[in-house]
C-alpha cells in the first residue's frame, strides 16, 4: 500500500495483504477517569516513552458526548450488540434508501429515519454499565485503555502507581473492567460518532448545523485541551470531542446556535488550528472540502498527472491535465 494509503476518489492498487501482529492471548480493558486533562499528558508521555508493551487501543471521550452517546447513540449500540457488525451494511443500506425515497417526497421530512430509529430505542433499557456510569459522574475526561499479554500486567503496576483513587493525592481513577464492561465501554465510544450527528438532526430547530473536524495535534503537544476563540464561544452551542489519544488525533464537533454564520467558524476555526500547528483532516481526506497543502498537492500530480481519477480533489484543479488556461 506503499504511497496509495488514505488517497481520494479512484486509485488504482495492486498489492498483497499480510497480516502483520500475532493475535493476542490475552486481553484486558481499563477505564480511567480524571478531571486533569494534565493527567491524561502525562499517561501518553509514559506508555509511549517507557512502557515495553503498547496498548492496542486508547480511545477518548469527554463527559458531554458520553452522555449524548447514552441517549442518542443508544441504537447503533443495540443494533451491534444483539445484530451484530455484518448485519450493520444491510441496516445502513436500508436507512440509505429511505432516505433518498423521501427525498422525492417535498412534503415529507427527510429526517423520518432518523426519528424513528432515536424514538424506538427509547424501548430499550440504559445499556452502560453501572461502573462507567459513577465514573461518568465523576470525572469529565475518560480514556478506554486495552491492554494484551505482557502489557497487562505492565500496565496494572502503572495505574496502581499513579491513578489509584485511595492515594491521598490521586486527581483519577481507573477500573479493570470485566469482559462485558470492556466490551460495551469500547461499543459506547464507538457509537460515539453517530450519536453527535443524531443529535443535530434531533436538536435541528435549535441549531444551525455541525462543524465535524477531524485534527492531529502535534505528537509532543501535552496542551491537547484547546481554549477556544472567543467567537466560537459565543456562537457555540455544544462541542462533543473524543478521539485516539495515544496517536493525538481527536474528532471534533462543534454545534452553533441557530441563525450563527457556519461558513465564517469554520474560518476562524481553521485559522485556530493553523496556530496551533494541527493538521487537519487527520484520518478522513481532504476531498473537495479543505485545500491540499503544497506537499500533497505534489503528490497527487504526481499520482495523476492527466488529472483524470479526481479532478478538483484538494481545491485543485478540475480541468484535463490540470489545464485552466482555456
Amino acid at each position: 500500500m506503499f504511497e496509495s494509503s488514505g488517497c481520494a476518489g479512484k486509485l488504482g492498487v495492486f498489492a498483497v495483504r499480510t497480516d502483520t501482529f500475532l493475535l493476542p492471548e490475552r486481553e484486558q480493558v481499563f477505564y480511567l477517569g480524571t478531571n486533569n486533562p494534565d493527567k491524561l499528558a502525562d499517561l501518553r508521555e509514559d506508555i509511549l516513552s517507557t512502557f515495553k508493551n503498547l496498548p492496542e487501543m486508547g480511545e477518548y471521550m469527554h463527559r458531554t458526548i458520553f452522555n449524548i452517546t447514552e441517549e442518542y447513540g443508544k441504537d447503533t449500540f443495540v443494533a451491534i450488540r444483539y445484530l451484530g457488525t455484518k448485519r450493520m451494511p444491510l441496516l445502513y443500506e436500508w436507512k440509505s434508501k429511505a432516505e433518498n425515497l423521501l427525498k422525492g417526497m417535498p412534503f415529507l421530512p427527510a429526517d423520518i429515519p432518523n426519528k424513528f430509529m432515536q424514538y424506538a430505542s427509547k424501548l430499550f433499557p440504559n445499556q452502560i454499565p453501572e461502573r462507567l456510569l459513577e465514573m461518568r459522574d465523576k470525572y469529565e475526561h475518560h480514556l478506554i485503555l486495552c491492554m494484551s499479554d505482557e502489557g497487562i500486567e505492565e500496565a496494572k503496576a502503572y495505574l496502581e502507581e499513579n491513578w489509584s483513587e485511595d492515594k491521598e493525592d490521586s486527581d483519577g481513577g481507573y477500573l479493570t473492567c470485566t469482559k462485558i464492561e470492556g466490551e460495551k465501554a469500547l461499543l459506547h465510544r464507538f457509537a460515539a460518532g453517530g450519536a453527535a450527528g443524531r443529535y443535530s438532526v434531533m436538536h435541528s430547530k435549535e441549531l444551525e448545523g455541525m462543524l465535524p473536524l477531524d485534527i492531529a495535534l502535534r505528537r509532543n503537544d501535552k496542551d491537547w485541551v484547546e481554549e477556544l476563540p472567543q467567537e466560537i464561544k459565543d456562537n457555540l452551542a455544544i462541542k462533543m470531542h473524543y478521539g485516539h489519544f495515544m496517536c493525538n488525533v481527536f474528532h471534533q464537533n462543534y454545534l452553533f446556535k441557530k441563525g450563527t454564520d457556519n461558513a465564517k467558524m469554520k474560518e476562524i476555526m481553521l485559522e485556530f488550528l493553523d496556530k496551533k500547528g494541527a493538521k487537519y483532516p487527520a484520518e478522513h481526506n481532504v476531498g473537495h472540502l479543505y485545500k491540499a497543502e503544497d506537499s500533497l498537492q505534489k503528490f497527487y500530480t504526481k499520482l495523476d498527472p492527466t488529472n483524470t481519477f479526481n479532478p478538483g480533489v484538494g481545491k485543485m484543479s478540475k480541468y484535463k491535465q490540470s489545464c485552466n488556461c482555456c
